[in-house]
């Protein structure tokens, strides 16, 4: 192999590589061909998700996002037990409740009236406490828990859960106005059925869809409406039931977890670049394409906008104003700049 000498070369495609090795002469020209062969890849697709075109990194993320849920709800559940003990409460595992959907008729029944029996009543919260806890519903992550401590009123979704409620059973129970979510669900559960109900809507792509009592997604501040209720209704003072409500409704905020991922600006390297949601990217990408305008008025040639003129469209597009402005309204604006009857703007790069 001494003397001669050879060259590689690749060739990148969309969904290929191409390698070829060459021997070449010592004036580069090349002798004869050794080697030659195509690698066909998958393009970085998953292989199971092939027809939807859904790539590796998408379904790896999907997969990261999901562990990294289920491990936090371990640790949420874990804590609110540990506090549960703390405060005096048994720990009631699921499995060892023998009667049908005998969670729901726990949590009524404590938003209904005051348990005497202080061991029963204990009992009874740790079974609403651990049960609403793992299905606590929906709220916008970027809300703190604390918010929901405050009153807030109840969602479209529990208005939805009440219709239905009224419809199966038209006791006095469904059409009160205070009925908590578990109350609602047992009024729906004693109209009688012939076979166990679903609770729950069951959607996928595998099986069809089943209509369940409650609604699709329950929110948040409907528990957490029925949990303050619970904790009146059963004495259980103000230093005891926050820290436990703030156990069962904790969720991580998602708010700064993006900020080390922002660039420097290419402008202003010592400083990060803005968020597009930012009013400041707004404000920068308006002002760059006013830059960009034109003006054809009766001359023939284009011209920049003079400052003013820059300044008065600006102020015109960051005003605030219940309509919508068009790239018609703002080539219609010069008219009011000029003299001159005709007057156009052009986008021009």
């Amino acid at each position: 192999m001494r003397g001669k000498r050879y060259r590689i070369g690749i060739d990148v495609g969309l969904n290929s590589v191409g390698l070829a090795a060459v021997e070449v002469s010592d004036e580069n020209s090349p002798v004869r061909l050794l080697n030659a062969q195509s690698v066909i890849h998958d393009g970085g697709v998953d292989p199971q998700k092939n027809k939807e075109a859904i790539t590796r990194k998408n379904m790896s993320g999907v997969a990261r996002r999901t562990r990294r849920m289920r491990r936090r709800k371990r640790e949420r559940l874990h804590k609110l037990d540990m506090l549960l003990g703390k405060f005096g409460y048994p720990v009631i595992e699921p499995e060892s409740l023998d009667k049908p959907f005998e969670e729901w008729h726990v949590r009524a029944e404590l938003a209904t009236r005051y348990i005497e029996d202080d061991e029963l009543r204990r009992e009874s919260i740790s079974i609403a406490l651990r049960h609403m806890a793992r299905h606590r519903g929906w709220r916008n992550p970027y809300r703190q828990v604390d918010s929901l401590i405050s009153d807030n009123p109840y969602s479209k979704q529990y208005g939805e859960l009440k219709e239905k409620a009224k419809a199966y059973n038209d006791d006095a129970t469904a059409a009160e106005e205070e009925s908590t979510p578990a109350q609602l669900v047992v009024a729906m559960l004693d109209a009688g059925y012939a076979e166990a109900p679903r609770l729950r809507w069951r959607t996928g792509s595998k099986k069809p869809d089943a209509e369940g009592y409650l609604p699709v997604r329950l929110m948040q501040e409907d528990n957490a409406n029925e949990l303050k209720q619970i904790f009146r209704v059963q004495r259980v003072p103000a230093d005891e039931w926050k820290p436990l409500f703030r156990s069962v409704f904790y969720a991580v905020s998602p708010k700064g977890s993006a900020e080390q991922r922002v660039g420097q600006d290419p402008l202003a390297p010592e400083q990060a670049r803005a968020l597009k949601a930012s009013l400041a990217f707004q404000e920068y990408r308006i002002a760059n394409v006013i830059t960009n305008l034109r003006i054809k008025d009766a001359s023939a040639e284009l011209r920049k906008l003079t400052v003013d003129e820059k300044q008065s469209i600006y102020d015109q597009l960051v005003s605030p104003s219940s309509e919508d402005i068009t790239w018609s309204d703002l080539c219609d604006f010069p008219r009011c700049l000029f003299r001159s009857a005709t007057p156009l703007l052009v986008l021009q790069f």
